[in-house]
């Protein structure tokens, strides 16, 4: 999808903008929750980046969201099984991660060159704020408990806003007790850049990555994920056959070959089999499910691999073809030679 019209946030759900206290509110770009919305301004998520692992009993997701938005006041909702416990990331890890998973690029002589080419509710109940850390520019509130109307009102009341559809995808996670972190820019000034990465740790029976609230979203979704398990991780939802995945890399990760504090943790924890994936919804209306991943068939490792074939010439041919030819009439002298000596010998 175009950079312009905004991806899915990171390991979440959803994206909004708003104006504290200001009425009228336009759409803008769309995003996981099925729009970036800002008062007569514009915004957009231009990247959108997770790590997900589970070790059992606990998830860690820590994602890293590029936006641009000209409104002060960008907030994100995150729902999660359980209630998180948010902190601060680093980037970091995202650059390590960069670097562990790094295509190989290999360059080979080609003498033989090719000559061609080819390419409804009863009284609303609240939920319960568990927690509100602020995390440089983002304040988090950590929500638990309460009802659809309850939740819708809390997030109304403190500067969220969210169209009915937005809302609408809200419910599921709600009705199954999920919990939510609830994030927004408190800044005075816009933003234009890539905020910190977010950990968000919580309680979880599954390794699982919110997608639901994509369902609201009005354009193609894509997300950028590391997968971090004991083995080579595959989607299991039911979803996945609708979607476009692509794996980027797939390897076991040396804890001793790692510097991330973070990466390190996770991968002495026996989490070590990283799994990079690239998935692309074109049809948003597909989402029915979040993610949730499996173990793959086997543990095949893979790498990118791009090849640089440098052609080695000769007078404007492939110097295989010209070196053979040189050879050819070489030997060819040699046995001319060889001949003429033979029979210019007495009695030949």
């Amino acid at each position: 999808m175009r950079t312009a019209t905004a991806a899915r946030l990171a390991a979440a759900a959803a994206v909004l903008c708003t104006a504290l206290g200001m009425g009228a509110v336009a759409p803008a770009s769309a995003c996981a929750c099925g729009g970036v919305v800002s008062p007569g301004d514009t915004a957009r998520v231009d990247q959108e980046t997770a790590v997900l692992a589970w070790d059992g009993r606990r998830e860690t997701i820590l994602m890293r969201l590029a936006l641009t938005a000209e409104s002060a006041h960008a907030a994100l909702i995150v729902p999660t099984p359980r209630p998180a416990t948010v902190t601060a990331g680093s980037p970091d890890t995202f650059a390590e991660l960069s670097r562990l998973t790094a295509p190989e690029f290999v360059v080979e002589t080609e003498w033989f060159a090719d000559a061609a080419d080819g390419s409804g509710a009863p009284a609303a109940v609240a939920p319960t704020v568990l927690d509100q850390v602020r995390l440089g520019p983002l304040e988090a509130t950590t929500l638990s408990g309460g009802d659809l109307t309850g939740l819708r009102t809390w997030l109304g009341a403190n500067g969220y806003a969210l169209r009915p559809e937005v809302t609408a995808t809200l419910a599921p996670y709600v009705r199954e007790g999920w919990s939510f972190v609830a994030m927004r820019l408190t800044g005075a000034q816009p933003l234009d850049g890539a905020l910190d990465p977010v950990r968000l740790s919580f309680d979880s029976d599954r390794l699982v990555y919110p997608m639901r609230m994509s369902a609201a979203a009005r354009t193609p979704q894509s997300v950028h994920l590391y997968v971090l398990d004991r083995h080579r991780v595959a989607r299991a939802d039911d979803d996945a056959a609708h979607h476009y995945s692509s794996v980027e890399f797939a390897g076991r990760v040396d804890p001793a070959d790692v510097a991330d504090p973070l990466l390190r943790e996770l991968t002495a924890a026996g989490q070590d089999y990283l799994t990079e994936m690239q998935v692309h919804i074109a049809d948003p209306t597909t989402v029915t499910t979040d993610f949730t991943f499996t173990a793959a068939p086997e543990d095949a490792d893979y790498r990118r691999r791009f090849v640089q074939t440098d052609e080695v010439m000769l007078f404007g041919l492939p110097a295989g073809y010209v070196v053979l030819g040189a050879a050819g009439l070489a030997a060819a002298v040699v046995v001319i030679a060889v001949v003429r000596v033979a029979r210019a010998r007495p009695g030949a």
